[in-house]
């Protein structure tokens, strides 16, 4: 799998999304057909991953907190009612 890094892509997005929340850092990638798009607000991180055609597989949101997420020492909390939708987020170390 290979996540590439589309945030130059979507800047209008991030723009409006950067003056109506409290998110200091937003990035955008695209894992295949998925959509990834990784928060950071103050003491806290959220990533959101999404794809139209299919549900999110358990492999795409492994690879995804690999490399997200992999020098976290807490358990992140995945919210994956919503199968085509998966909200990970975490408290980050102050």
């Amino acid at each position: 799998m290979i996540m590439t890094d589309v945030t130059n892509s979507y800047h209008r997005f991030i723009n409006e999304e950067l003056r109506s929340s409290n998110a200091h850092f937003i990035k955008v990638y695209s894992l295949g057909n998925s959509k990834v798009v990784y928060k950071k607000k103050f003491g806290h991180a959220e990533v959101v991953i999404s794809n139209k055609i299919r549900p999110v597989t358990q492999k795409e949101i492994d690879f995804v907190l690999k490399e997200l997420a992999s020098s976290l020492e807490v358990t992140p909390t995945i919210d994956n009612a919503n199968h085509n939708l998966v909200q990970i987020t975490w408290d980050l170390a102050s």
